[in-house]
């Protein structure tokens, strides 16, 4: 009966399940291994690899030009009869890119040693990571799109378990470089899966290259870059300027209490990837009214989850990492503060970047991550790692307030009830904040999470409901 309940839903709500699943069991198994780590590495060779995975993003957002990003969408919905020509025209021009990229940082390498201080073997391997990659990003991206889910679950499982079984293995075998053992073993492992899967799209494309795509594809991502770039910096930022002011140990230390706060964005991830094409779709018939049934109670539970997050800080870093890390628990909240108003940007720039008006999000992001800059120093300078947090928290509020504002200008709507999302925001970010004079208190914090949890399973139908109506038109 059960299954044939299953078999009977739209394939819209399997598909945001079954990701939600895929999304929820990698996650879970990301931070079991967290622990696994901080016990075999010690802090400052965590710290090191937090910083080397930190350059890697940063590179390859220059390196592959974000092309799997809101422009790979746009192209699906542009060329719905073309897309395995446009996955693999997309990928050559990647590649392109990550050639041109390769000559330069090669050439500037002894300039590039002393601004990352990474050896040129893993700038090798970062490049290598950059042709390969893309393959695998365009087809999760066209499975997520077309709502074929089995198979992106599948090979998201198969990458979550093998990178870090491998990685570990390499570290217990070793006697020599914990931190080659630790990234080569990951990585390596990760660009053997990727070639499988570059393969496929050049063999389901029959290695038709459409350059017409391309034109397009650079116009809209050139002005996206330095907002790109923007949003990973304002989160990750202070992990580079804290190696440099404080040391990598804290860096260590500030990783942990952010893969904490970071644990409500798998949910997020989740869900967004379903709701991008429901509010293309709602756009397009001016319909802003179900976007905002749909994404408010969406955007409550998550903000029940930052509330709880915060509450049990205490709980989940004592699992994640040894008692050297305790102090991080007072870099949570305003974390996850920060994470909180960095969802509300994408509930905005998800209506913007359908109307295909980039150089807003840009503004916006870079007006932030320039702020958070400042602010960083600032405030690690005179008061140390825990302060970073903060700094990030004051500049994802104004980012959200700028792509709202932008939203507003180009769909001529408010579209969600901001008095409402004020509210919340407010909820929110009071009691996470709050949450850092409760730690000595488990009762009272126990309290607070056993009456959040209440309330979810109160309006739990209501909360299904909404999920339904993402995907079940």
């Amino acid at each position: 009966m059960l299954l044939k309940r299953i078999k009977a839903l739209p394939q819209g709500v399997k598909a945001s399940v079954a990701f939600f699943m895929a999304s929820i069991v990698t996650k879970g198994i990301s931070y079991i291994i967290i622990p696994i780590y901080t016990r075999i590495l010690p802090p400052e060779v965590f710290g090191q690899t937090s910083i080397f995975m930190t350059w890697l993003e940063i590179f390859g957002i220059f390196a592959m030009f974000c092309l799997s990003y809101g422009v790979f969408n746009n192209g699906m919905l542009d060329n719905p009869d073309k897309r395995d020509e446009y996955s693999f025209s997309m990928l050559v021009l990647s590649n392109i890119i990550t050639a041109i990229f390769t000559v330069v940082i090669i050439a500037l390498y002894p300039l590039i040693k002393e601004i990352v201080g990474l050896d040129f073997s893993l700038i090798i391997l970062m490049c290598v990571l950059f042709v390969f990659q893309p393959a695998y990003n365009f087809w999760t991206t066209k499975q997520r799109y077309e709502l074929k889910y089995k198979y992106v679950v599948l090979w998201t499982l198969i990458s979550a378990i093998a990178s870090p079984t491998v990685a570990i293995v390499c570290i217990l075998t070793t006697d020599s470089s914990k931190l080659y053992a630790r990234l080569f073993g990951a990585e390596l492992t990760l660009v053997a899966i990727y070639v499988v899967f570059y393969i496929y799209l050049a063999i389901k494309s029959k290695f038709k290259i459409e350059t017409k795509y391309w034109k397009g594809a650079l116009l809209f991502n050139l002005p996206l870059i330095p907002h790109y770039l923007s949003v990973y910096l304002l989160g990750n930022s202070n992990k580079l300027l804290i190696s440099n002011i404080v040391g990598d140990a804290e860096v260590a230390y500030y990783s942990i209490a952010q893969s904490v706060a970071s644990i409500t964005l798998v949910v997020w991830t989740a869900v967004n990837s379903s709701l991008v094409p429901y509010t293309y779709e709602k756009c397009q018939q001016k319909d802003y009214k179900s976007i905002s049934r749909v994404a408010l109670p969406i955007l409550t539970v998550f903000g029940a989850m930052c509330i709880m997050v915060a509450m049990f800080a205490p709980e989940v870093v004592a699992i994640m990492a040894t008692s050297d890390y305790t102090e991080a628990i007072y870099a949570i909240p305003p974390i996850i503060g920060g994470v909180f108003f960095q969802v509300q940007y994408f509930l905005y720039a998800n209506i913007v970047y359908y109307y295909k008006k980039s150089k807003y999000v840009m503004v916006a992001s870079v007006t932030s991550v320039v702020l958070n800059f400042a602010l960083g120093i600032l405030l690690i300078y005179n008061f140390g790692y825990l302060a970073a947090g903060y700094a990030t928290l004051i500049c994802y509020l104004i980012q959200a307030a700028i792509d709202y504002i932008a939203m507003r200008k180009v769909a001529r709507d408010q579209v969600y009830n901001m008095k409402y999302v004020g509210i919340l925001s407010l909820v929110v970010l009071c009691v996470s904040v709050f949450s850092i004079f409760l730690y000595s208190n488990a009762y009272i914090r126990y309290g607070i999470i056993l009456a959040l949890v209440t309330l979810l399973i109160i309006f739990s139908k209501k909360i299904i409901s909404t999920i339904k109506n993402i995907k079940a038109k």
